[in-house]
């Protein structure tokens, strides 16, 4: 009993100690770098309607609103209007790199102020907007990427650690995957959702809209059938549940990843989800392994296909996932993998761009042809060595 009791406390504290220094272990802050320079366009995007308003001459006061908390401060509404368009440089600022911090912090508490200042403000993008930018103005995520890194080194001044404890990202990565759980599962235990009755719903309503769309008669009579929601329905839920899982595993994170982005261009063509989509989306870089550099593709300068694909990566490598090096005449393009295992040819290509934000959605599924599948397994064997 007595050396139980003794071991219980020692394995608590051995959780505790790993957890602590998962969340405090240096990792690279690219991802978040990038997420910042995204983050500026859905700042923009949340505040157009409400710009848009104020240059008519209306505001949140001219309409129904009502308060969280009878002692929140209301502004004048001059001062209301100016922190909008503060909120709107500030917004331009993060996404250029200038005076990062300060900016990350302004365009959050203004965003955060104008949330809670009415009821008939928060929507559920709204407050993930809120949540995003509040990691970023606690993260250093200015030092690449960004105007303020590109001033220090014009005026000579040493270069900043590209790392930093990772909680931030951890904190962030956790929020993601429980939007996707959270709406899953809400939905997954609610009848009229998991049954098809309230997207059918929807659809019934738009009805006008969806004749007088471009879409063929077959197509509307499909999607105003109740039948179809029925089965519908119970994939959007378990489409959430995949994405809410598969992050966590490697092993399915790009297919997480890959879902995510057709969910949510889906979402975007047939519901009015404000910044969300775009969001959500920009989000997902965070799920890159954090670390930068740490793969090579070797690149023959002499030929022309491969001075193009080199081009491609120095342009649109944005997560710095790969190291450029010349290899040898004549040979083909060769990626070396974080193991030292090497992939060669049109594979390796593929591999490439499957890594490189812009382009990864469509090469992903690539992956899943025949011949990048025994070369990444041939791969995988020269890794390891021969059974």
């Amino acid at each position: 009993m007595n050396t139980a009791a003794a071991g219980t406390p020692s394995r608590v504290r051995s959780v505790v100690n790993s957890f602590d220094e998962l969340l405090g272990r240096a990792v690279s802050m690219r991802a978040l770098a990038l997420l910042r320079v995204l983050a500026g366009p859905a700042v923009l995007l949340h505040l157009r309607p409400f710009l848009s308003d104020a240059r008519e001459g209306r505001t949140y006061s001219d309409a129904f609103y009502e308060p969280y908390a009878a002692w929140y401060p209301e502004l004048p509404e001059a001062v209301y209007v100016g922190l909008l368009w503060l909120a709107a440089a500030s917004a331009v600022a993060i996404s250029l790199g200038l005076l990062t911090r300060l900016a990350t912090a302004t365009a959050f508490g203004i965003v955060a102020y104008n949330l809670f200042l009415s009821t008939t403000h928060f929507h559920n993008n709204r407050a993930y907007l809120a949540i995003v930018l509040g990691l970023l103005a606690v993260a250093p995520c200015g030092r690449e990427l960004s105007l303020d890194a590109w001033i220090r080194r014009r005026r000579g001044r040493a270069k900043l650690d590209l790392t930093a404890p990772a909680w931030p990202l951890w904190l962030l990565r956790f929020e993601c995957a429980a939007i996707y759980g959270a709406s899953g599962l809400s939905k997954l235990l609610d009848p009229d959702w998991f049954g098809g009755t309230v997207t059918w719903q929807r659809i019934v309503r738009a009805r006008g809209e969806l004749e007088a769309s471009p879409l063929p008669d077959w197509a509307v009579s499909v999607l105003t059938d109740r039948t179809f929601h029925t089965g519908a329905a119970k994939i959007i839920v378990l489409t959430e549940l995949f994405i809410a899982i598969g992050l966590w595993s490697r092993g399915t994170r790009y297919a997480a990843v890959w879902v995510a982005v057709a969910f949510h261009v889906s979402i975007e063509v047939s519901a009015s989800v404000q910044v969300f989509s775009y969001l959500a989306i920009a989000v997902l870089v965070i799920w890159a392994v954090p670390s930068t550099r740490d793969r090579v593709l070797r690149i023959d300068p002499t030929a022309g296909r491969q001075r193009r694909l080199r081009a491609t990566v120095r342009r649109l490598d944005w997560l710095a996932r790969f190291r450029i090096e010349p290899g040898p005449r004549g040979a083909a393009p060769e990626v070396v993998d974080r193991d030292g295992s090497t992939t060669c040819g049109a594979p390796a290509v593929v591999f490439v761009l499957s890594r490189l934000p812009p382009t990864a959605w469509f090469a992903l599924p690539a992956l899943l042809l025949p011949a990048v599948r025994r070369a990444r397994r041939g791969k995988a064997m020269i890794a390891v060595g021969p059974p």
